[in-house]
């Protein structure tokens, strides 16, 4: 849909005065960040130039060099006869960070919901955080990772999600997104397409770009990916590689259920695409939400609460990823892949050459971490995420009645559909409040769920409740806009 420049004046642009520099460039860093954060989303059509300066009252001719700048830049493209349209969006990032002169609330006062991951150490099980690099041999560089953590990531995906793993199999990364560009460079020629769910992960998209592939959105439902429309794409794209989350996909927390399990690994067999799972959530599995509160379909509420052994203990042609960050800490700055044995050459070639890995005393806390997880601490923290998951839930369904919200079985995050068409200018408006959540088209491939946001429960219960009163705040002021036409 189309905003008239008033809109792009108000939203886009709120901050263009209170920045330095010439006026035309003052516009084009104010757009460019509209653009990164997802409030101009991929496809939308700037203002002629004319009506954007008077709206703006500066000289046509700034916004014209504005707008050449952001071409130059790759942002926007100009069709002949048509405008200017929005050309990419390079990933999303914090939205309250680019509004400071019209926050109200202070910047360390912001609660953010926009991280599916832990929100501080806290929780972490006890263990030795003095890194000792004295005695160590060698110079420290490890093809596929430090040995003692490659031993205790194959411990724990044996022992506590059900996938039988040795430490050859493994290859530590920098992180989750790093371990699927290394799959995707290893497997998949520039352009070919990938497939991923959508709504996905925010981000995700812009990394398989990144990376080389080509995202393509495959609906999801309550029953979790639709592999129907998987089976139809990869037989019609010859799509090499299709991505997949475990236990429960993200954003929506819907669990892949059993026959779609099945009914997946035989249309990779088919096609000879390969499954990239992502396990990083899979020992964060839920339990159903108590009655009275928004609940997944009937025919998932009996789901046995005993965690589905991964696809990739089913087939051998299946390669895992995971990281710390969604368990333990962002911080700590590691991934990995776990690999068949038929791609493990291409994937530690492809590992070695990048030359990207964590620093050694991080993958040596995280072996600790790991090694220090035991299932009393893993017990409690699952019951944690449920206790602040349901909490959450309750809040939104008793203020924000008008959301759509569903309880996810796995993960810190929910994803809930608002009733507007898209969910970014609401996102900008929440920022102003002091609650950053993820917008829908940060998450989405097709713009199918630009309507969505993604909310995270990682947050202790002081920090959701205060989150759901500032967007309580914020919807308000955003209903009572959309009522009066602005």
């Amino acid at each position: 849909m189309d905003q008239d420049p008033e809109w792009w004046v108000r939203i886009a642009l709120d901050d263009w005065r209170s920045r330095t520099g010439p006026r035309h460039r003052r516009i084009t860093e104010a757009l460019a960040e509209a653009i990164e954060r997802g409030v101009a989303g991929t496809g939308a059509r700037l203002p002629a130039e004319r009506p954007l300066a008077d709206a703006l009252g500066v000289g046509r001719g700034t916004v014209v060099r504005a707008y050449e700048t952001l071409v130059e830049a790759g942002l926007v493209s100009r069709r002949q006869g048509a405008g200017t349209f929005v050309e990419r969006r390079p990933g999303w990032s914090r939205p309250a960070v680019a509004a400071p002169v019209r926050r109200l609330v202070a910047d360390d006062e912001v609660v953010d919901l926009s991280r599916s991951v832990p929100a501080g150490t806290g929780h972490l099980p006890p263990v030795d955080d003095t890194i000792a690099l004295s005695g160590r041999d060698g110079h420290g560089r490890h093809p596929g990772g430090l040995p003692e953590l490659r031993e205790a990531l194959a411990a724990h995906l044996s022992a506590h999600l059900g996938l039988p793993t040795t430490a050859e199999q493994v290859i530590v990364t920098a992180g989750a997104r790093h371990a699927l560009s290394l799959v995707i460079a290893a497997l998949v020629s520039p352009g070919r397409p990938v497939l991923t769910g959508c709504p996905t992960t925010p981000g995700l998209a812009a990394s398989v770009t990144a990376a080389g592939g080509r995202p393509i959105g495959i609906g999801v439902d309550p029953l979790g990916l639709d592999v129907s429309a998987v089976d139809r794409a990869a037989a019609r794209l010859h799509a090499p590689l299709i991505l997949v989350a475990s236990p429960a996909h993200d954003p929506t927390g819907a669990p892949l259920s059993a026959p779609r399990r099945r009914a997946l690994l035989a249309v990779a067999r088919t096609a000879n695409a390969i499954l990239l799972e992502n396990l990083s959530e899979a020992a964060l599995d839920l339990p159903a939400p108590p009655d009275g509160l928004p609940t997944p379909p009937d025919s998932l509420r009996t789901l046995p609460d005993d965690r589905l052994a991964p696809l990739a203990a089913a087939d051998d042609a299946v390669i895992a990823l995971g990281s710390m960050s969604k368990m333990f800490w962002a911080g700590l700055g590691v991934g990995w892949l776990r690999v068949p044995d038929a791609l493990r050459g291409y994937l530690a070639q492809t590992a070695q050459a990048a030359a990207v890995a964590p620093s050694v005393p991080a993958q040596v806390l995280s072996a600790r971490l790991l090694r220090a997880a035991d299932a009393r601490w893993r017990e409690g923290l699952r019951q944690t995420l449920a206790e602040r998951r349901d909490l959450l839930l309750g809040l939104v369904a008793e203020q924000l009645p008008a959301w759509r919200v569903t309880a996810p079985r796995a993960g810190l995050s929910m994803w809930a559909e608002l009733p507007v068409a898209d969910s970014t200018t609401f996102v900008h408006l929440a920022a102003r409040y002091g609650v950053l959540v993820a917008p829908g088209a940060a998450a989405c491939v097709d713009g199918r769920h630009h309507h969505g946001v993604r909310l995270s429960f990682a947050e202790s219960a002081d920090t959701l409740e205060t989150g759901v009163d500032r967007l309580t705040a914020a919807w308000e002021e955003h209903t009572r806009r959309l009522a009066a036409g602005r």
